[in-house]
């Protein structure tokens, strides 16, 4: 079968590297790439093997390429000597494997990618429990010691050393949402740059002539409907981030409300700070802990002084990129 695309993964480093561990590039056998491992000429070095890869005339294997980044591959004087990074370069040839991937994020359950670090790279995917969910049985895996390690990883790590047979452990990080109430100016804007973040992106408004998917056209699901059922519909979870931009403070107010019943990984309100007082001082008034209310942030974005739709999009979404980083 003609390999069409070969999936780059950086899988260690040393010294100062741009990209961390975990981090992919897809290599198109047009040419193309999606997502970068650190652009430079190092880059384009591993983009020229993947395409080597996939222009050969013999069968297609995964193989590990150790890649340094120092003088020699570099173009200027200001380049750091010394670094070096491994890279997996496979073949994405087993459609169901990585459909089987997407559905998982996409899932409520967690399960973590473990390669083997020895040809021929055998991939398996475990869930919480440390049971094989697909791939190849590694037996390896399967002491308590290791399985616990792999299962209590936060980010892509090798475990195992050059002494003994190694792993690439990935988290399947489930897919992330964003939810915006609210579809006026700022939405929109939040929307349109959210794609390129790899949000799903669900907007929620009660007002049928601004509910319009042709105004979202980089939304996931664009929603009619009251705020409080439109939001327990939607079910927010760990996953979510929330944005409140709704058209009054009572709208504003309600969300926030229910909102607060779900752990959300970010919810931030639209608003000056005398709007964000009244509301905050409504909902203690009705019960509502400042441990609770400490979770809000608002005025919401981080403050470079933004004064436009767009520039006040990217300013919540520098913020939001912040608390997902950290």
């Amino acid at each position: 079968m003609q390999v069409k695309a070969i999936l780059a993964t950086i899988i260690r480093t040393e010294g100062s590297t741009p990209r961390e561990i975990g981090t992919q590039m897809l290599v198109m056998d047009t040419s193309q790439t999606v997502g970068t491992i650190g652009g430079g000429v190092a880059e384009k070095l591993i983009t020229n093997k993947a395409l080597d890869l996939l222009t050969s005339d013999h069968d297609v294997s995964a193989e590990l390429h150790h890649q340094a980044i120092n003088q020699e591959t570099q173009t200027d004087s200001f380049s750091v000597c010394g670094a070096t990074m491994d890279v997996l370069l496979e073949p994405v040839q087993d459609k169901p494997f990585w459909q089987f991937v997407q559905n998982l994020q996409k899932s409520v359950n967690d399960a973590v990618l473990v390669t083997s670090l020895v040809p021929p790279y055998s991939r398996s995917i475990l869930d919480s429990d440390g049971n094989l969910l697909l791939g190849q049985p590694q037996q390896e895996l399967y002491s308590a010691e290791k399985r616990q390690d792999i299962l209590s990883i936060k980010a892509a790590k090798v475990i195992g050393d050059r002494d003994e047979k190694r792993w690439f452990v990935e988290p399947l990080l489930k897919t992330e949402r964003l939810l915006i109430l609210g579809a006026g100016h700022v939405a929109k804007e939040v929307a349109f740059y959210a794609k390129a973040l790899n949000f799903q992106v669900t907007v929620i408004d009660d007002r049928a002539t601004f509910a319009l998917p042709e105004f979202f056209t980089s939304a996931h699901s664009v929603i009619c409907s009251d705020f409080t059922p439109g939001i327990k519909n939607y079910e927010p979870n760990s996953d979510t981030y929330v944005v409140i931009a709704t058209r009054s403070h009572p709208t504003d107010a309600e969300c926030l409300k229910e909102i607060l019943n779900f752990r959300t990984k970010y919810v931030g309100m639209l608003g000056g700070t005398k709007k964000i007082s009244a509301i905050v001082n409504y909902l203690q008034e009705n019960g509502y802990t400042s441990q609770s209310l400490a979770r809000l942030k608002a005025p919401i974005g981080l403050d470079i002084h933004a004064q436009t739709p767009s520039e006040i999009a990217i300013s919540i979404l520098a913020e939001i990129i912040s608390v997902k980083r950290s």
